[in-house]
């Protein structure tokens, strides 16, 4: 922890107040958009709240996901959706296929941009272009809810049973790659800094590792919001360009500002928070 301080501190005094300024409100604005990704998906599940209410429910249980397991968050969702009239089998299909649709996209947006962010990248990341016609199947719109179905059936787990319109699945994937070109904005601005070069192949180190990097610390379930694993992707991306320790350094205070803003969303969601409902659950 001692260790992690210094880089970070190290860190912070080599990209200056403004840089850190500029990828904490991109940081923000990232946050943001993986809630409209939510968003989407719960109106095409047919739940109808106030817009407003959503977004209190929404960042407040995002705390959740710094707890061992996560499935903090989902608990949370489920319980807020009573509010609404929404079954809870509907809040735990809406979480679940955020989680997929931000693994699947961010998958993607890695297997295409890492093999051309520079230097022998290609020899590294080539092989990751033939994963991107499996993975391009991955997102169509019924793909990702079958595959939901199937891994609940693997654990002796009733289906979900729901299906998101057409229309809600497509639109979710469309903000979740807008999400990924946000957070690796988040961290290009920090990799440049410390003098990231040429801007082509830095923003491809930053979005395709940002993108990669998140969906493999949402697979990896036991650890909370993905630390030591998210890390440890986007060191191994962004090394080749601006070193190990500046790497360490951008990864590390890339998950404080990300941590700030989820306390920063949540704690404003819960100055909006949603009265009671009289609507009761469907079991």
């Amino acid at each position: 922890m001692l260790r992690s301080r210094d880089d970070i501190e190290r860190a912070v005094a080599e990209l200056g107040v403004g840089v850190l300024c500029l990828a904490a409100a991109l940081g923000i604005l990232g946050t943001v958009l993986i809630g409209q990704v939510w968003f989407v998906l719960l109106r095409g599940l047919g739940v109808e709240a106030p817009r407003r209410e959503m977004a209190a429910v929404f960042f407040v249980s995002q705390l959740g996901k710094y707890l061992p397991g996560s499935v903090w968050p989902v608990l949370a969702q489920m319980e807020f959706g009573h509010r609404w009239g929404a079954p809870r089998r509907t809040m735990l299909t809406a979480n679940i296929m955020m989680l997929a649709v931000l693994a699947a996209t961010g998958l993607t947006a890695g297997a295409a941009l890492l093999p051309w962010s520079g230097g022998d990248a290609f020899s590294r990341y080539g092989w990751t272009l033939l994963l991107l016609v499996p993975l391009l199947a991955c997102l169509h719109p019924r793909t990702i809810p079958l595959a939901v179905d199937l891994v609940l059936r693997v654990f002796g787990r009733e289906p979900l049973g729901t299906r998101v319109a057409g229309r809600s699945m497509l639109v979710a994937l469309g903000w979740g790659f807008v999400v990924w070109v946000v957070m690796g904005l988040h961290l290009l601005v920090m990799t440049r800094a410390l003098g990231a070069d040429p801007p082509a192949a830095a923003a491809a180190a930053a979005v395709g590792g940002m993108g990669l990097g998140w969906a493999a610390g949402l697979i990896f379930v036991p650890a909370p919001a993905g630390a030591g694993v998210r890390d440890a992707v986007l060191v191994a991306t962004l090394a080749p360009q601006i070193g190990v320790p500046e790497a360490l350094g951008v990864a590390l205070t890339s998950r404080v500002l990300l941590l700030m803003a989820d306390v920063l969303l949540a704690g404003i969601g819960a100055a909006l928070r949603p009265g009671r409902r009289s609507g009761q659950a469907q079991q």
